[in-house]
């Protein structure tokens, strides 16, 4: 499951996602994130490299390509099949890989991949027996202890033998640490099932199990009340929590649909959607180990089976941005129309890969839109404030701040974050005043914040102002964040300022070890040593500096200091540069 939540929700997470690592071992020839050598015939060992290195580089489309020429040339390689089969999978080709399926189970019958592949494809068609036959001759491993009751009570509900299924779900309850997907799932089950004690006993357990919910699991919650005549108590649950990157509108004719007894997109309508939600569940956990193979196998497997899965695109795209393919993660987020409950935190997505991308331009139109589209929205433009700051749009970004502010309201007045990114860009733009008291209220917030802490104290040095207190400020941070060379860099920063030319310079040596590329840290130790007497290894850093591109401004004093040395008028600008 998505999103923050208790212990107890988080243990179950914790649990499946440990037997992400036995899950290879009842995978088949080897677990997905493996890749073997292959023994294949010389005439397409160029085709099965590039394969390779396609697959390791998370190019899934071409990986699946090479992986089929290979195969094809070499179509009694059992080692190829497996391979050819899962690229498939994962490039989100699963109709095209059943027939692979069919070829892997022959050699290898007990193969987990190929037999989930078969049953999920005998789901699809409503061929129950067929997919508990696959589900049964699934390989053992601690993952299938979980799985397949899961899936196999989602079978029983499909042909309407309920006791069945609560009987395989309270077979995951017996092995400790379950009991919230087994009761997530007797909720949905219940619900299709028109039994409405059952579902509030379920739904309740689970809610009750997590001190905050996440987002998706009050909102299939609540779709289920009010599909079963509940609306209250689905409206409760709803503001029993935060869903401010959800699309409200998609979620009201939602709750409105359920009620009516219509088609309603969240619910949970048949057997399939049910096996999609529980592989989704499994995928979720998987995820924990981020970039994680399995789960992308899982996730892809969910929207087979539900294609118009919102949440598993969300999660396929995260695991494709963890692995750097932005484009690839772009492409999947487009798939959640603006009907969607899900859309505006799909376009959130959008815009973070825009920007992993380096392509700010089209990060900022994503969530310009979204202001636009959601003009009420305070989270949408933190995100648009934090996005122009990291451009350095200094006072855009300070626009948006303060938009943010007013739309939060008291929740902003609350968030020590708020306070510290908006004084940032407000002492960026020179705005001291106004800077100084929003770090100032986030330090109120976050005593012991190291970064508001340091900022702030830095800040202070660099206008010569409260330098005691400045100093204090950065030894705490320091002691907090010892091996950050910012934060190092500050305390040697703020003794130079004070006249403590000896002491400074072993922290400013620190700071230049844990950040040897930054050109303002390697500019200070010059400065440090020059005070001390040792021009030579001044003269080093400041050269080191100027090759480190720095901004115009610094170039300009560091060509000075090495011109010239630390005379006054120097040294008086680069104090100004801090």
């Amino acid at each position: 499951m998505t999103g923050s939540g208790s212990r107890k929700g988080a243990a179950t997470l914790a649990v499946l996602a440990a037997l992400s690592l036995s899950a290879c071992a009842g995978m088949g020839s080897g677990g997905p994130g493996a890749l073997p050598d292959i023994p294949v015939r010389n005439t397409v060992s160029g085709d099965y490299l590039n394969a390779l290195h396609a697959y390791r580089n998370s190019d899934l489309s071409a990986a699946a390509q090479n992986f089929a020429a290979v195969l094809e040339a070499d179509p009694g390689n059992p080692g190829l099949m497996q391979r050819t089969f899962l690229a498939k999978v994962v490039d989100g080709r699963t109709d095209e890989a059943l027939g692979l399926a069919e070829e892997l189970i022959k050699s290898q019958g007990g193969n987990a991949f190929g037999r989930l592949a078969l049953a999920l494809s005998a789901l699809k068609q409503n061929d129950y027996d067929g997919a508990r036959r696959h589900l049964d001759a699934l390989a053992e491993s601690r993952l299938t202890q979980v799985m397949r009751p899961l899936l196999l009570a989602w079978v029983e509900a499909g042909i309407g033998n309920w006791q069945a299924a609560d009987a395989h779900l309270d077979r995951i309850r017996k092995q400790g640490g379950f009991s919230l997907l087994a009761d997530l799932h007797a909720g949905y089950i219940a619900a299709l099932k028109g039994d409405f004690e059952a579902l509030d006993t379920s739904f309740k357990a689970a809610l009750k199990a997590m001190d905050r919910p996440p987002a998706r699991l009050r909102i299939g919650a609540a779709l289920h009340y009010a599909k079963l005549g509940r609306v209250d108590m689905a409206r409760e649950i709803l503001a029993a929590g935060d869903l401010s990157d959800q699309n409200m509108t998609a979620l009201s004719k939602a709750l409105f649909a359920a009620e009516a007894g219509q088609e309603a997109k969240g619910l949970v309508s048949n057997a399939s959607d049910g096996v999609a939600e529980a592989l989704f569940d499994i995928a979720s956990a998987l995820q924990r180990d981020r970039g994680s193979e399995i789960a992308l196998i899982y996730a892809r497997f969910a929207l087979y089976m539900r294609p118009d899965f919102p949440l598993a695109r969300l999660l396929v795209g995260e695991i494709l941005d963890d692995r750097g393919r932005h484009g690839d993660a772009l492409k999947i987020y487009a798939g959640i129309g603006e009907d969607s409950i899900y859309h505006m935190m799909a376009r959130l997505r959008s815009a973070s890969a825009y920007d992993a991308e380096g392509d700010r331009d089209s990060a900022l139109s994503v969530l310009q839109d979204l202001a636009k589209t959601y003009p009420d929205n305070g989270t949408i433009l933190v995100r648009l404030a934090d996005t122009l700051r990291a451009g350095e749009n200094w006072e855009a970004a300070i626009a948006a701040y303060d938009k943010a502010f007013d739309k939060l309201g008291g929740a902003a007045t609350q968030d020590w974050t708020l306070y510290y990114t908006r004084g940032i860009a407000l002492e960026r733009a020179k705005k001291w005043e106004r800077a100084e008291s929003d770090f100032l209220a986030a330090l109120k917030l976050a005593p012991e914040q190291p970064y508001v802490m340091n900022y702030l104290g830095y800040s202070w040095v660099e206008q010569g102002l409260n330098l005691k207190e400045a100093q204090t400020l950065i030894e705490r941070a320091v002691q907090q964040r010892p091996d950050d060379g910012y934060i190092v860099d500050s305390l040697g920063w703020v003794l130079y300022r004070t006249g403590q030319h000896k002491e400074a310079v072993p922290h400013l040596e620190r700071a230049v070890q844990l950040r040897p590329g930054d050109a303002v840290i390697n500019d200070h130790l010059g400065d440090a040593y020059w005070q001390v007497g040792r021009h030579r290894e001044a003269a080093y850093q400041w050269r080191r500096s100027l090759e480190m591109d720095p901004d115009s401004e610094l170039a300009a004093q560091l060509e000075r200091k090495l011109r010239d040395g630390l005379t006054s008028e120097t040294g008086k600008h680069s104090a100004d540069n801090g």
